[in-house]
């Protein structure tokens, strides 16, 4: 779009905060958002009033299999969602929840769209994600969750017909 996707105003708001209130009245309090420099995690941070943690992207890390590989915290029910995705709210992430609690044998819960799987809007139990994905050679995400480790819910379970749609274009923002 050739700008910060964050800082981006839809109905009044920057998306970063649209996707942290989203995450916030699904009953999520722990928010970390990865974040490409220091100059953008201080702005997030004083937006949040250091209520969110941020990570940098650094040079080392190569896109977000690394992101996910080395920043996940360890033992935790974790939702994935990225910035550009602010329909994705809390009536699809409480959806998520309730199928994970259905499958609680699975590593992580996938929306699927007609596209295939959309991972970055899973939940996932990070340990054992971390063990599957630290033994892994690095692979598109979308090949990675296509297993039977992960439950798929299909995109006419949302509610929000938008749920999944994500903003890449201006055109985007045209239904």
């Amino acid at each position: 779009m050739g700008m910060d996707k964050a800082s981006i105003v839809l109905n009044g708001k920057m998306l970063i905060e649209i996707v942290a209130n989203n995450l916030l009245n699904a009953g999520i309090s722990e928010i970390t958002v990865s974040v490409r420099d220091k100059k953008q995690s201080e702005w997030i941070k004083e937006i949040f009033n250091d209520k969110i943690e941020t990570v940098i992207d650094s040079e080392e890390l190569i896109g977000i299999w690394d992101v996910l590989k080395f920043t996940l915290p360890t033992n935790n029910l974790v939702q994935i969602i990225s910035v550009d995705s602010p329909w994705f709210d809390a009536q699809s992430i409480q959806l998520l929840t309730k199928e994970f609690k259905r499958n609680p044998t699975k590593i992580g819960v996938v929306p699927w769209s007609k596209k295939g799987p959309e991972p970055l809007l899973m939940q996932i139990k990070s340990s054992e994600f971390l063990e599957n994905i630290s033994n892994t050679k690095p692979m598109p995400l979308r090949k990675f969750v296509d297993s039977e480790d992960y439950v798929r819910i299909n995109y006419q379970k949302f509610s929000n017909t938008n749920a999944l749609k994500n903003l890449n274009n201006p055109d985007d923002l045209i239904f």
